[in-house]
Order: C-alpha cells, then structure tokens, then sequence
C-alpha cells in the first residue's frame, strides 16, 4: 500500500470524525467566537475572576440541564426543576435553621429530589398524562407548596453549607462548579455506557418499537424522571447555599433559562438525540451571553429579550435539524 493511500485513508478517517461531531463542533466554535467579542468589548471579561465567576454561576443551570437532558432525550419536557427547587432548598434550609447537622441537611436534599421526581414519575408513567402537561400542572402545585411552607426568606447559617455554595478550592475554583463537573460526568457515564443510557435513547427515539424489543418504557421514564428531579433539588439547595438564603420564589420566571440551554445544546424536542457535550456548551454560551451583557452593563429587560430570543433561535434549529420545515 503506498504512502498516498495511507495518508488519504487517515484524512478520511479525520474528516469522517469531524463531521461526526456535528453540532458538538458548531457549538464550540460559536462559544470561542462569542467569546472573542466579549473579551474584545470588555477587558474584565478574560480575567481569572470573571471566568470563575461564569463557572460558579453556569453550575446551577448545569446541575439542572444534566437532568432535564435525559428526559428530554426520552421526548419529556420537565418544567417543574425550579419549583422543585424551591420546596427543598426552603424545606433544607428550616431544618438547618432547626439545628440539624449538614450531613442530615443533605440527605433531606436528596430524598427530597426523589419525592418530588417520583411525583412527575408516576403521574406520566402510571396515569399516563403527558410530561409537559404534568410538570406544568406540578410546577403551579410546588410552587405553591412553597408559599405555603414559608411566605419569607429563610436564611441560610451553617458554615458548611455557605461554603459549599460559596467557597472555592485554593481560593479560585468554586466548591460549587466542581460539583456540577461531577454531576455532568456521571450523567455522561450513565448516557454513554450503562444499559439504562442505552433505553433512553431507544425509547426516546421509537418508544413503540423499543416496546416490541422488550424494553420497558414505563420503568425507564419513571428513572429518568426521577433523576431530573434529583438533580433540580439538588440546584435549588445550592443556590441557596450560594445566595445565603432560600426564598419561596427562588427560581420563579426563569424555567425557560434550562430548556433553551438544553434544546440549543442539541436535545431534540422529538427525543432519541443528544448528547452531555451539547448541553455543557448550550449552558455556556447562555451563561457568556448574559456575563457579557451584565459587562457592559445592558438593561436587565434587554437580557430577558436576548434570553427569548436564543429560545426560539435553539427551537428553530431543532426544527431545521430535524427536517421538518422542508416536510
């Protein structure tokens, strides 16, 4: 075999992984060339303190797009994360403020984040009311458990739990940041390699036909829900920690901030496809864009108008990827 043979089967085996990153590799390019303006606009943006910074406050939306993208791969939209954020980072907090030690504060956080998911679970799996319908329905019913656990702002006190939220490694990294890393990886694990990962996208991309294969649809949508609901409870709790108090509103207007990310990163809202990598870099362009403007110091309402508009622009591109506008 000469050597012209071999160098061209090894550009074609480049290009061909090239072009299977796909949108991954659209999306890295639009964060480095969003970047670029900013840091050419502002001269605090490239700064240490900003980018940890971006960390720190992308790691909420991070924690909660890891969750919302299985779901959403599996074709369920969950829009009750913020209000289940809300319950169990008021419900965490009183029972700080009560005395309890932080390791029996996180459990609460967890076990509450399960409850709340399997809520969601069970009303999709075993009532059969669509995803978007239920968590609707249950973000309206735990925003308003909220309320009416505690219509105040209850602070949060334990140094444990401030630091946790606040505090960073070596003075730099955020506590919080790095638990977000470990969040994303082990949702990327599981997508990637476990046999649970592998029924989501079946199920997500023909629940019928992976139904005839003998996968069980029910019990998979019942996890997946879980585990978005897990991961919501655990980014209100944080948030929390990071703000030093927990609110009943906290979150309330801002559902669509996780969807946009996800769906920009990738996530098809017909289900089957996507991927972690999608989602991280959809969470960090949204969260430069707002740095970016917050910078240059633009109107709060111009961000809002901004948010909106990245939703439709990562819907439209669903649609065009999808195929479905030459349908």
């Amino acid at each position: 075999m000469s050597n012209n043979t071999i160098e061209m089967k090894k550009n074609l085996s480049f290009l061909k992984k090239v072009s299977g990153m796909g949108n991954t590799l659209s999306l890295a390019i639009a964060l480095i060339l969003l970047s670029s303006v900013w840091a050419v606009l502002s001269p605090y943006f490239l700064t240490l303190q900003n980018i940890m910074n971006v960390l720190m406050f992308a790691s909420i939306l991070a924690i909660r797009a890891s969750g919302l993208t299985i779901s959403m791969i599996l074709g369920g939209l969950d829009s009750s994360q913020n209000a289940i954020g809300a319950v169990t980072a008021l419900l965490a907090a009183l029972a700080s403020a009560a005395g309890a030690p932080w390791w029996i504060v996180l459990l609460m956080v967890l076990g509450l984040g399960i409850l709340m998911g399997a809520v969601n679970s069970t009303l999709i799996t075993i009532f059969k009311i669509a995803p978007i319908i239920t968590t609707l329905g249950t973000m309206q019913i735990f925003r308003g458990v909220a309320w009416l656990i505690k219509d105040a702002t209850v602070m949060v006190k334990d140094p444990i739990l401030i630091r946790l939220g606040r505090g960073r490694l070596f003075g730099v990294i955020p506590y919080i940041g790095l638990i977000a890393i470990a969040i994303l990886g082990i949702t990327y694990y599981i997508l990637k390699f476990t046999t649970f990962g592998r029924k989501v996208y079946m199920v997500g991309g023909n629940e019928q036909a992976s139904f005839l294969s003998g996968i069980n649809s029910n019990r998979v949508k019942f996890i997946a829900f879980i585990i978005s609901g897990l991961t919501a409870g655990i980014a209100g709790f944080l948030l929390a920690c990071q703000v030093g108090a927990a609110l009943p509103q906290s979150g309330a207007g801002t559902e669509m901030a996780t969807i946009s990310a996800v769906i920009l990163g990738g996530i098809s809202l017909a289900g089957g496809k996507g991927k972690i990598a999608g989602t991280i870099l959809g969470v960090l362009i949204l969260q430069i864009i707002n740095n970016g403007l917050t910078l240059l110091s633009v109107n709060a309402y111009f961000q809002m108008v901004v948010s909106g508009g990245v939703l439709l622009l990562a819907v439209m591109i669903d649609i065009i990827r999808s195929g479905m506008l030459k349908k």
